[in-house]
């Protein structure tokens, strides 16, 4: 996993560097086009488990803390078009001992090329791959993701959604030959201030027995961002608190079920707009679920 904090730590410190620089000359409202921009995230959470339909029985207990951080970047190559790139870890606490049958950790490296109108939307294709572990004995869960993804901005709305295929593709006791879908609704109530919420549904296989089972994930969350001026030594910061919850269930002769909920706070930097809407519509706003930790559940439900 921490093979690829490099590459996160990178973006960072571009996010850092660039927001030093240039934060004073930033002018959206001069803006033609899109512009260079950037956001790093950490946050810290609490994750509770509970059985369902099947023989899910964490050994050593149903809790754990855990954290994760994030980077994305986005680069122009036009007007309207624009690259963006994005690294992520999560992971159980650092600081006591890991458990089997629970989430342990994933990584995720990703690429999103999409065309925006900043005034009324975005289209694009995504491609992603990193890897996820529910197992302390297991070979790691290797995914790829490919698909497509659009956003609609109406006044103070931001309407996004994304689809696609997700394979893990390393152990049949994984996750794969799935699809996905993703709903997410942004709504700025002031420019520095933001409410969200999701939906996440995805459907595929693993082992069941010898044979293959169905399995199913329903994931859904809510988001509170809001920013924080002129704090000591680190200036203007966003902090967000959100919850996350989500339902993995397997069908077939061997079914099992489990689900998680996770509340978290956090902070978020960015550079390239002057505030959180306007980054919303000409910078680094495209995302990607953790697909490690969807694709890694199907160790837990075997």
């Amino acid at each position: 996993m921490f093979k690829i904090a490099g590459p996160i730590g990178g973006i960072a410190l571009l996010i850092s560097a660039t927001h030093a620089a240039n934060a004073a000359d930033m002018n959206y409202e001069q803006m033609l086009g899109l512009v260079v921009s950037g956001q790093y995230e950490s946050w810290s959470g609490y994750m509770l488990y509970g059985n369902e339909s099947g023989g899910f029985d964490p050994d050593d207990g149903t809790d754990q803390f855990v954290s994760g951080l994030s980077g994305r970047v986005s680069l122009p190559l036009g007007t309207n078009l624009s690259i963006q790139m994005d690294g992520g870890l999560e992971y159980a606490s650092l600081f006591e001992d890991k458990k089997d049958d629970l989430f342990n950790d994933s990584f995720l490296l990703g690429t999103h090329l999409s065309w925006r109108d900043p005034n009324s939307y975005l289209i694009g294709a995504f491609g992603a791959f990193g890897g996820g572990n529910h197992d302390l004995d297991a070979t790691p869960a290797d995914f790829y993701a490919i698909g497509g993804e659009f956003q609609i901005y109406a006044n103070d709305l931001t309407f996004y959604a994304q689809g696609g295929i997700l394979e893990g593709y390393n152990d049949n006791d994984y996750l794969r030959d799935a699809f996905f879908g993703r709903g997410v609704v942004r709504w700025f109530m002031s420019p520095n201030s933001r409410l969200q919420g999701e939906f996440s549904y995805v459907d595929g296989t693993t082992d069941n027995g010898g044979d293959t089972g169905d399995t199913s994930i329903l994931e859904w969350g809510v988001r509170y961002d809001t920013m924080i001026a002129g704090l000591p030594l680190i200036g203007d910061t966003n902090i967000f608190v959100g919850y996350r919850g989500a339902d993995f269930d397997k069908s077939g002769t061997d079914p099992g079920g489990f689900t998680d909920h996770t509340v978290m706070v956090g902070f978020t930097r960015h550079f390239g707009a002057n505030s959180m809407k306007d980054f919303d519509r000409v910078g680094a706003t495209l995302d990607l679920p953790n697909f490690g930790r969807w694709v890694a559940a199907g160790e837990a439900l075997e």
